[in-house]
């Protein structure tokens, strides 16, 4: 199964370790950092608590760790204009995505209508990715908490193996509900607009 977040992860850029070892980011409770991808895997572990000690009072050790170490700017900015978990983590995932090198033939591939339609549990049929992000900004959150209580859930599904963007699949199926869909769809689209401009 490819519902794992490592596989969205592998690109050098959120692979490679900082060093020395000392330039590593540590949360107050003795969590070790030494990328970027192990940064999203601590944000989803660390307590509340401990995540507000690193961001409060107008500083952001997080964010200014990932601007002079890891030495990049635009993340270290979006991360900025967050002071939660879910906040970070979204920063994360949509810096991911926006800095995903796609051949432009892929990214029409994804984009076009699919041949087998989904289905929301309140008749609302999908087709393509454009039709998925219309549907979320519009149907109830129960319509969407009954296919996120699969595992993994039948959106994130049908996007493998239907549309085949495992990239976005492997979000979807870490979301926990509509507006979290919503986000990674949309900024997901931003990157694959972006790739069919590059031919």
């Amino acid at each position: 199964m490819i519902y794992t977040s490592a596989n969205r992860y592998l690109a050098a850029k959120w692979q490679a370790r900082v060093t020395p070892s000392g330039a590593a980011f540590r949360f107050s409770n003795g969590i070790i950092v030494n990328n970027l991808w192990e940064l999203k895997q601590a944000l989803r572990i660390v307590r509340e608590d401990i995540i507000a000690e690193h961001i409060k009072d107008g500083k952001n050790d997080i964010a200014t760790w990932v601007e002079e170490v890891v030495g990049d700017h635009e993340l270290a900015e979006e991360m900025k204009k967050t002071s939660t978990r879910w906040g970070t983590i979204v920063a994360l995932e949509r810096q991911m995505m926006r800095t995903v090198n796609l051949p432009y033939y892929v990214a029409a591939r994804w984009l076009k209508k699919a041949e087998y339609p989904f289905y929301f549990v309140d008749g609302t049929k999908v087709a393509s990715l454009e039709e998925l992000k219309q549907a979320l900004e519009r149907v109830d959150d129960q319509v969407i908490d009954f296919r996120l209580e699969r595992e993994p859930n039948d959106v994130a599904k049908w996007v493998y193996d239907i549309i085949g963007d495992h990239q976005l699949a492997a979000v979807l199926a870490e979301s926990t509900n509509r507006l979290q869909m919503l986000t990674f769809v949309d900024d997901h689209m931003v990157m694959l607009h972006e790739a069919l401009k590059c031919r």
